[in-house]
């Protein structure tokens, strides 16, 4: 193939939006990195989009086979697809789109994704890229002073304890996570190391499963200290 195509975009978005008069293309939610809660996880409802000018497409009049392929960070291809596109007419710099619809994604592991679109045939990379694919930052958590946790417990309408379980999908198996009103900074610390400093929950049971302890423990926090509900 040469040097006789110019690239002029290659994104991954959520979805594309065709313009019926003019042909014009536009993208949703145009993403370079997602936050994922676990892993393994599924992406769906993902596009894969490429533009490119080429000087002569009489050059291809059968039109041009591509090859998308989505490489993970242990370097294992995890996607390949491919696809034909025809070019058209004998026109100088004849302007085409390359729109990959990616259904469901499984990604296994956080880290860097590569994307590439090839000229199959001729096995020559025209466009690549990456994707990160990450745990969500670990959230603030907002904490009460001693006075504040003293008061609580004097009273007898408040939530002082929750627990919440998680499940395993793989495995089935279930961790419990606790917590409670608790004034003494000691005490409190020994809650705190109850749960993964990264807040990444690995299973103990089969290990094959990852979970980000991120809203859970943020969930449990918000809800120590409010109204029991009445029955």
């Amino acid at each position: 193939m040469g040097t006789d195509f110019i690239k002029s975009y290659f994104l991954v978005c959520e979805n594309v939006v065709k313009d019926a008069r003019s042909g014009a293309l536009s993208f949703i939610n145009i993403r370079s990195r997602f936050f994922v809660e676990s892993f393994p996880s599924n992406l769906t409802g993902l596009f894969v989009c490429a533009g490119f000018l080429f000087d002569d497409v009489s050059k291809y009049p059968d039109g041009l086979l591509t090859q998308l392929k989505i490489i993970s960070p242990e370097n294992k291809i995890i996607l390949d697809l491919k696809q034909k596109l025809l070019l058209g007419k004998d026109e100088k710099y004849k302007g085409c789109d390359f729109i990959f619809n990616i259904e469901r994604l499984l990604v296994d592991d956080p880290g860097v994704y590569r994307i590439q679109l090839i000229d199959f045939p001729n096995e020559i990379i025209m466009a690549q890229t990456k994707l990160w694919i990450d745990f969500p930052p670990i959230p603030q958590i907002p904490k009460r002073d001693k006075p504040e946790i003293d008061q609580l417990l004097k009273r007898k309408d408040i939530i002082k304890k929750v627990r919440s379980a998680i499940r395993c999908p793989k495995c089935k198996h279930e961790k419990t996570f606790e917590l409670h009103l608790e004034p003494d900074p000691i005490k409190q610390l020994e809650q705190e190391l109850g749960f993964p400093d990264d807040l990444v929950y690995h299973c103990e049971n089969c290990g094959k499963w990852r979970v980000h302890l991120g809203k859970i423990l943020l969930f449990m926090t918000k809800k120590l200290g409010q109204k029991v509900r009445p029955n």
